[in-house]
């Protein structure tokens, strides 16, 4: 007897334009689609591409770039969305004959390709052609092998990386949380998944406390280490189990303005008292974090649920724009960073001599132009490398064990 296939969807910053998926009823194989959640990717890649392209040139008004200025938690809604999206295939395929080899085979064709590519081609193409035209001399090669490992988060936060592809962190974190969090899934019984992500986000907020004399000396600890980004991850997965669950879907949806206007007031009272909006404030990184977390995954449990409905937030997620930016978001993000640091530096040298109404004028078109570039550049990578690799998945799909076949039955008790 041949094993029932079940479908899976993608993830956070690595999504693609298969379908994002949600399940006709709870606890069942992912069927309809929800395109509002490339919407989200796209306000995610667009705040990061927003936030870091445009450097502001001397003379540029402080207040303009205010906008953009937590730019930087668009990898949190990154985070969150890869914890919703992940923690879903993982609850609706547990049961598969082949759920890890499904998982992990699915999970490289859509990410490593494009980041090996990228990673061979940054160290031995473009530093060093940088180099010999006199670019970029401060970047070195000797942080490689760290992001061959996917671990380079470690090294940056320490003042350890001058690689030049700092950005590469959060890809780092997402996939050390691809290494643990299948067996988590598959061991831990599904009732009791949410005590799990619940006691991820404590810890992750504690430890965040804990080590904020250190982040004091080495600032941007609380932003790169690993434990310390786990609660977006696991929010996302606790939003993925309440949407599975009819009553905690009820009860969430009931307040969901209520949970999203705890997690602003949060927020707002973190920026009132620092008054600055950076991420390697003490208070920013720990009840901040937070407070975006909150706020996120009450948009993703929106996105989700309300999907197809006539709301303004649902209409907005539907739009081509952001859709599609989403789409490629993955590529986008690999690609944006040498790219806004080669743009900047052209940006600071063209600025100089200009009044301050046309270095406005600059620095506005500098981000208008930073995002089609990248656009264009991500749409080529989809279609010369990504899209090839996808269609792969095709041959490792979630396999349903046969009524009878006491796969179910042993799992069941190695669960229990």
């Amino acid at each position: 007897m041949q094993a029932r296939i079940l479908n899976s969807t993608t993830a956070g910053q690595s999504g693609s334009n298969e379908a994002e998926a949600a399940p006709r009823a709870p606890g069942r194989a992912s069927e309809r689609i929800v395109p509002e959640l490339n919407g989200v990717r796209g306000i995610a890649i667009l705040m990061v591409l927003l936030l870091h392209f445009g450097a502001r040139p001397e003379g540029v008004p402080k207040i303009l770039t205010g906008p953009f200025a937590l730019g930087w938690s668009g990898v949190d809604l990154f985070f969150v969305l890869s914890g919703f999206l992940i923690t879903g295939i993982l609850l609706d395929t547990r049961w598969s004959t082949n759920y890890f080899s499904s998982f992990y085979a699915r999970r490289a064709l859509r990410i490593f390709p494009l980041y090996l590519i990228a990673v061979f081609a940054y160290f031995h193409l473009v530093l060093p052609l940088a180099h010999s035209r006199g670019l970029w001399l401060t970047s070195d090669s000797s942080a490689e092998l760290w992001y061959w490992l996917y671990s380079a988060n470690w090294l940056g936060p320490l003042g350890k990386d001058n690689s030049g592809l700092n950005h590469l962190w959060s890809l780092a974190i997402e996939e050390q949380y691809y290494l643990v969090w299948p067996a988590v899934v598959f061991l831990v019984k599904r009732e009791r998944m949410w005590a799990v992500c619940l006691g991820v986000m404590t810890l992750s907020f504690a430890l965040r406390i804990a080590f904020v004399p250190f982040n004091a000396s080495h600032p941007g600890v609380l932003y790169g280490f690993t434990p310390f980004r786990l609660e977006p991850l696991a929010l996302g997965g606790l939003t993925a189990l309440a949407v599975r669950n009819e009553a905690w879907r009820a009860k969430v949806k009931r307040r969901l303005g209520q949970i999203a206007a705890g997690g602003a007031a949060l927020l707002l009272a973190v920026l009132a008292i620092t008054r600055n909006p950076s991420h390697d404030t003490a208070l920013m990184g720990t009840a901040g974090f937070t407070a975006f977390g909150i706020l996120y995954a009450c948009l993703v449990f929106h996105a989700y649920v309300e999907s197809g409905s006539s709301s303004w937030i649902s209409t907005q997620l539907r739009r081509p724009f952001l859709m599609s930016l989403g789409m490629y978001s993955y590529a986008a993000y690999v690609f944006h960073f040498p790219i806004s640091n080669l743009q900047n530096s052209l940006l600071m040298e063209l600025a100089v001599p200009l009044p301050v109404e046309g270095k406005v004028l600059l620095w506005g078109a500098s981000k208008a132009l930073g995002v089609a570039v990248t656009y264009g550049i991500a749409l080529l990578s989809w279609h010369l490398i990504e899209k090839h690799f996808l269609r792969l998945k095709r041959h490792f799909p979630a396999m349903a064990p046969v009524k009878g076949s006491g796969v179910q039955e042993r799992r069941a008790e190695l669960a229990s």
